[in-house]
C-alpha cells in the first residue's frame, strides 16, 4: 500500500507538463544567452543611446583584468596585505540566516564570513575606492552625476531572492569568483514584475522560492524566456531597469554594483556623450576615490541606508529624521497633516524608549515582526507621498489649461517654472 502511495505521488509530480516545475529559477526552459563583447566595454555613445534606453543587457568579458590593482582582489589575504589599514577598518555585515546587521572589523569578517554565513553589502568603503577604476562607459563628466551609488558585495556560495530595480540600471562587475545571473524582461512579462514586487506590500502572497519555482502556485513563470549570463572574475554585466534578476554565487565572490539613475541618464546631453565617445580612450588611473560623491548629492539607495547614515552622523532627533526623509522623498512631510502623522508614527515605533532620540541599540532591534511593521509603514508613507504629488500635479495641469488663452510671454514663464520644479 505504501509503495503504491509513493508511486502515485511520484507520478503526480512527474506528470506536470513543464519540466521546470519545482526546479531552480532559470535552469530549465527557454534559455537565451545575453549579448557579449570580449575585452572591452560597449562604446559610450551606443551604451547611452541603445543599451540603456532600449533596456538591452550586455555582457563585457574580461574588461577588469588589465586594471592596475585587479590582482589584489584574488584572495582575502592578498587584499589585507596590499591595502594598508584594511584589517582594522570597521564595517557593517549581515547574516544570511538571522538577517541582522552587526559591526565588526574587516579582519574579523574575513575570518568568519565563510563559516558563519555572513556577507557584506554596502557602499564601497573609502579605504578601497582607490583600488577600483571607474568603468569606461561611466567616465564622462556628464555621466558621473547619474551614478547614484557604488555598492560592494562580499559573500560566499549563496542564492539571492528574485529582485527588480524600478529606479536604476545596474552595472555589475565581478572582481573575484564565479556567478550565474538569470534575467527576465518584465516589459515582455509584466506579471512577473508584479509578483516579485507587488503593488500591495501587505498582501499575504508568498514569495517565489528561487530554488524550487512552483508553477502551480505561480503559473506566470511557465514558458517564459530566461536571459542567462555566467560571469567569471573580470566580467561586467549591464542589467537594465525593470528587469527581474537573480544571482547564484558559485564560490567566494566580490562584486561591485554601479546603480545608474535611469531618468537622469536619459536626459544626458547627447552632444556631450558624442564628444566623450570620440575620445574613447580608457583612463585606467581614474579611480573611485577621485569622484566627489558629496558634490553629486546622490540619494541613498534605500531607507535602511538613510537610517544608518542618520545614526552614524548622530542625527537622532525627530526633526532631523523628518527633514532627511523629506529631502529623500522630495516632499515636505511636515507640510501635510496626513504625512506628518504617519511619519510621527514611524519614528515612535523606532524610538522604542520614547526618549526623542533613536539609538544604535534600537536600530539593531529592527528585525522579525518589528522589521515587517516598519517596512509596512515606510511603504504607506511612500504611497501617500506619491498620491499627494500626483494630486498636486493634476491641479497644476488644470491651472495651466485655464491659462491657455493668456499672452505668450506669460505662458512661457509658466512652462519654465514648471521645468525648474
Amino acid at each position: 500500500m505504501l509503495i503504491l502511495l509513493v508511486s502515485l505521488i511520484n507520478l503526480t509530480l512527474s506528470s506536470h507538463s513543464n519540466p521546470g516545475h519545482l526546479k531552480p529559477f532559470g535552469t530549465v526552459g527557454s534559455l537565451i544567452n545575453i549579448e557579449e563583447i570580449n575585452g572591452e566595454y560597449p562604446n559610450i555613445l551606443k551604451f547611452f543611446t541603445y543599451y540603456l534606453p532600449k533596456s538591452e543587457p550586455i555582457l563585457s568579458r574580461q574588461v577588469l583584468i588589465n586594471d592596475q590593482y585587479y590582482n589584489i582582489w584574488k584572495t582575502d589575504e592578498q587584499l589585507e596585505n596590499e591595502v594598508e589599514g584594511l584589517s582594522k577598518a570597521n564595517i557593517y555585515v549581515e547574516s544570511m540566516t538571522q538577517r541582522q546587521r552587526t559591526q565588526m572589523k574587516f579582519a574579523e569578517f574575513f575570518d568568519k564570513y565563510q563559516k558563519e554565513h555572513l556577507f557584506f553589502a554596502d557602499n564601497i568603503p573609502e579605504i578601497l575606492r582607490k583600488y577600483i577604476v571607474v568603468p569606461r562607459p561611466l567616465q564622462c563628466d556628464d555621466v558621473l552625476p547619474t551614478i547614484q551609488s557604488a555598492i560592494m558585495l562580499i559573500n560566499n556560495i549563496n542564492t539571492s531572492p528574485l529582485m527588480v530595480n524600478e529606479e536604476y540600471n545596474s552595472l555589475i562587475c565581478l572582481f573575484r569568483g564565479n556567478k550565474r545571473l538569470t534575467l527576465v524582461n518584465t516589459a515582455k512579462y509584466p506579471d512577473i514584475r508584479h509578483i516579485v514586487n507587488p503593488q500591495n506590500r501587505q498582501s499575504q502572497q508568498p514569495s517565489v522560492d528561487p530554488d524550487r519555482v512552483d508553477f502551480d502556485q505561480f503559473p506566470e513563470f511557465t514558458n517564459i524566456e530566461y536571459h542567462v549570463a555566467n560571469l567569471t572574475a573580470g566580467d561586467c554585466l549591464f542589467i537594465p531597469i525593470n528587469w527581474v534578476f537573480q544571482e547564484r554565487s558559485l564560490d567566494n565572490t566580490i562584486t561591485v554594483i554601479y546603480n545608474i539613475h535611469h531618468k537622469q541618464a536619459l536626459n544626458i546631453d547627447l552632444n556631450q556623450i558624442e564628444t566623450c565617445s570620440k575620445d574613447d580612450s580608457y583612463d585606467s588611473s581614474f579611480t573611485l576615490d577621485q569622484i566627489d560623491w558629496a558634490s553629486m548629492q546622490n540619494e541613498p539607495r534605500n531607507f535602511r541606508e538613510i537610517i544608518m547614515d542618520l545614526i552614524n552622523t548622530k542625527s537622532n532627533t525627530f526633526e532631523k529624521w523628518q527633514e532627511t526623509f523629506s529631502k529623500h522623498l522630495s516632499f515636505d512631510l511636515a507640510s501635510d497633516s496626513d504625512t506628518a502623522a504617519i511619519f510621527e508614527e514611524l519614528y515612535g515605533i523606532i524610538d522604542l524608549d520614547g526618549s526623542g532620540e533613536v539609538t544604535i541599540g534600537e536600530i539593531e532591534l529592527i528585525k522579525g515582526a518589528h522589521q515587517h511593521h516598519i517596512s509596512d509603514i515606510l511603504y504607506e508613507i511612500v504611497k501617500l507621498v506619491d498620491e499627494k504629488q500626483k494630486s498636486k500635479t493634476s491641479k497644476n495641469d488644470n491651472r495651466e489649461e485655464a491659462l491657455e488663452n493668456e499672452d505668450t510671454d506669460e505662458q512661457l514663464h509658466l512652462e519654465n517654472y514648471k521645468t525648474d520644479l
